[in-house]
């Protein structure tokens, strides 16, 4: 899997998904419990930028909680494609993904670390969705993928649940790889 490409394709199917939030649709609670459809959006942008500063060698910090913020639609959505076109410069020079990129948890290759925001970026697009009352289907190889590398990190890292990640969810082992992948990180498939 062509990584730079996979994100590319990953933030542009979100970008479509909060570029078709109307300021109507803002005050749309997500299945992120404390997050509705502008909040979720203000995150997004915030990881998307936080990754775009660490691969352009600055320090990544993890992104502010969302407040109670007055932007519309389109400066969302705008906002959202500054970050992703800043991000995408920076992981398309050369060496990039082979860098060391530091996160607050650890230091990390930097295709590993592309990894986590194509993850991020996946589910809350289905979040960001699923609140919008819109059908988004994952890529199966990046919902495998995005599986695969949270089922390791979680292993690694299990205080991350409850933080980052809600309790797992039941679900069949034969379900499709994306229902799958959302009650691993805590959603109702």
């Amino acid at each position: 899997m062509n990584q730079v490409a996979t994100v590319e394709r990953v933030l542009n199917d979100a970008y479509a998904m909060i570029e078709s939030a109307s300021d109507a649709d803002l005050t749309k609670q997500t299945p992120c419990d404390q997050w509705d459809v502008r909040a979720l959006a203000e995150h997004m942008t915030g990881v998307v930028n936080n990754f775009g500063t660490a691969f352009g060698g600055g320090q990544l910090t993890p992104p502010s909680a969302p407040g109670a913020g007055t932007a519309t639609g389109a400066e969302l959505s705008a906002a959202y494609r500054q970050a992703v076109d800043a991000l995408l410069a920076t992981v398309r020079a050369p060496g990039a993904l082979d860098k060391t990129i530091k996160l607050p948890f650890g230091e990390m290759p930097g295709g590993q670390a592309l990894g986590i925001v194509i993850g991020d970026q996946s589910i809350h697009t289905w979040d960001m969705a699923k609140a919008l009352g819109r059908p988004y289907t994952m890529d199966e190889g990046v919902a495998s993928s995005v599986l695969e590398m949270m089922h390791r990190l979680i292993g690694a890292n299990p205080q991350a649940r409850g933080g980052g990640f809600a309790a797992e969810v039941p679900c069949a082992e034969t379900a499709p790889v994306q229902e799958r992948l959302l009650a691993f990180s805590g959603r109702q498939p």
